[in-house]
């Protein structure tokens, strides 16, 4: 399953991972210690799902940097009808070219799905191109109940693990133009299709903003970021397979990310979603404030 942290709900991550790109690189030439940024973001799409985000990133150290987030997503009766709240907390620390990030998440619905994350990634970085090599590990509970043999209910919790295995690069093919690609593997330890309530639960994979916290058997991901100027661009293509039923999930993504302040960025994002369940267009704003 996707980490919200690397792609949350698929598009709230990438405007953040744009902006904290940027927010780094000054990082190399001059001391970043207690430097912070502060994202807020709010999504929606036409089928009344909507996600809400929040997030801080501290500078301990020029080499270290901390990041919490916090948010909730919700996914309309029609679909999943899960209202999920997310809390994630990272560390992100760099050995000159070389850089490890360790992280733990929980989100959930109480009332339809938990999981529990730890993940782990190490990365590598040179002049023109960037290598990141990642695993999660991922406890899923789905709650449920039964009716007993005497009419009384019994309340019950379906438990699965999985684990991720993820690459990225990014590579600098010109000047001001940049070239990302993605891919991850899924792996689970249940049969998912005998799971209670699959069915609706892979509804979430209907909502591109829901798409994170699906059963995704393999993901796989294109892009290119481009400076215009003091805006920045970048356009991403991605599809994922369900892992109950094997179907697609198709996305188009562009975000423009624009200064409004010395300190301040605006960004706008659009996008598209296609899958067998139907299509749908969303669109998000994010204000992100720097503290130097």
């Amino acid at each position: 399953m996707r980490n919200p942290l690397r792609a949350w709900s698929g598009r709230l991550a990438l405007a953040w991972l744009v902006a904290s790109q940027a927010l780094a690189q000054p990082a190399t030439a001059r001391d970043t210690s207690g430097s912070w940024a502060l994202g807020l973001a709010g999504q929606a799409d036409q089928h009344s799902n909507d996600s809400l985000l929040a997030t801080i990133s501290w500078g301990v150290r020029p080499t270290t940097w901390l990041s919490f987030s916090t948010g909730r997503s919700t996914s309309a009766d029609d679909f999943a009808d899960v209202t999920a709240d997310t809390l994630v907390a990272t560390v992100d620390h760099r050995f000159g070219t070389v850089g490890f990030i360790l992280g733990v998440e929980r989100w959930g619905d109480a009332s339809a799905l938990e999981t529990t994350d730890l993940l782990g990634s190490v990365y590598f970085v040179r002049e023109r191109w960037r290598l990141a090599l990642g695993y999660e590990n991922r406890d899923i509970e789905i709650p449920f109940t039964l009716t007993g043999p005497l009419g009384n209910t019994l309340h019950r919790t379906a438990e699965v693990a999985a684990d991720s295995y993820r690459v990225d690069l990014r590579l600098s093919v010109a000047q001001n133009w940049r070239l990302f690609l993605g891919a991850a593997e899924y792996d689970y330890e249940r049969n998912l299709s005998v799971l209670p309530r699959i069915d609706r639960l892979n509804l979430l994979s209907a909502s591109t903003l829901t798409l994170a916290n699906s059963f995704i058997d393999d993901q796989r991901s294109l892009g290119f970021e481009s400076d215009l100027g003091r805006t920045l661009l970048n356009v991403r293509f991605a599809t994922d397979r369900s892992a109950i039923d094997g179907s697609k999930f198709e996305t188009v993504d562009v975000a423009l990310l624009m200064p409004i302040g010395r300190r301040m960025d605006f960004e706008v994002n659009l996008g598209r979603g296609r899958s067998e369940f139907g299509s749908g267009s969303y669109a998000g704003l994010m204000l992100l404030l720097y503290s130097r």
